[in-house]
């Protein structure tokens, strides 16, 4: 699954109130209401500044509508707009069903790009890679080896040193997805994979219709290709899907 970017955050290191789905709620009321501020302390100043001076009827339509400018451009920052502020954080959207139920097409999420830089991916953790390119699109999914692992397939299931993985690992779906069906798609048949050193075997939730390591053509992931990781799902179709975390 390639993601389309939807905005880039700049944020101190020491706040992380986007990590969560209130975080984000919250920062985005301070700005309203800070933009609201500083648009009507604009509109005062202005206004105090021509008070003496007399009012034609166009001079009042034009201040009116410029007011009005004034308090949309200022007061309206969406979340892609507040996700721009922030340099650790990225908003995306899906454009795929790879990694549906857990996060579905159209859905918009927040992923934390700092979220390896001190702890190593661990299986079962969404990631976003850099699919062999330093500059295209980035893909979302689940690592289910890690180094030293034996992934292998028995009848579509996926197993890790010999013990079902999806049985074991994947989390409780959160809300429900407004599309439930997903088009079924074939399983792909591989040999036993033995994960090196700074490598993970990585599949998509959706397995019949995910392209991942399972493809002779996509491969291991590398450390170096890892990029972030997903934390919640800020806006989807379904409603209750929304604050959903990722895992």
């Amino acid at each position: 699954m390639a993601l389309s970017l939807s905005a880039m955050i700049f944020i101190p290191a020491e706040l992380h109130l986007l990590r969560v789905f209130v975080g984000l709620v919250s920062s985005l009321l301070i700005i309203i209401l800070w933009r609201l501020w500083i648009a009507g302390d604009a509109c005062y100043l202005a206004w105090k500044g021509t008070a003496t001076v007399p009012l034609t009827r166009s001079s009042r339509i034009k201040s009116v509508l410029a007011g009005v400018a004034i308090l949309l451009i200022g007061v309206y920052p969406t979340p892609d707009f507040l996700l721009k502020r922030w340099s650790y954080f990225k908003a995306f959207k899906i454009p795929s069903q790879s990694m549906c139920p857990t996060i579905c097409e159209g859905e918009r999420i927040v992923a934390d790009m700092d979220a390896f830089l001190k702890n190593a991916p661990q299986r079962g953790d969404i990631i976003l890679l850099d699919f062999h390119s330093a500059h295209g699109p980035l893909y979302i999914k689940r690592i289910v080896g890690i180094a030293g692992d034996i992934v292998s397939e028995r009848n579509g299931t996926i197993l890790v040193n010999g013990k079902p993985f999806a049985e074991r690992n994947l989390p409780q779906v959160c809300g429900k997805p407004k599309d439930e069906s997903l088009p079924p798609g074939e399983l792909p048949r591989f040999d036993p994979v033995s994960v090196p050193v700074s490598s993970f075997f990585v599949i998509g939730d959706n397995l019949p219709n995910s392209y991942d390591s399972r493809f002779a053509g996509f491969g291991l992931v590398t450390s170096d290709q890892i990029k972030g990781r997903p934390v919640y799902i800020y806006w989807s179709a379904g409603t209750s899907r929304i604050g959903c975390a990722t895992q």
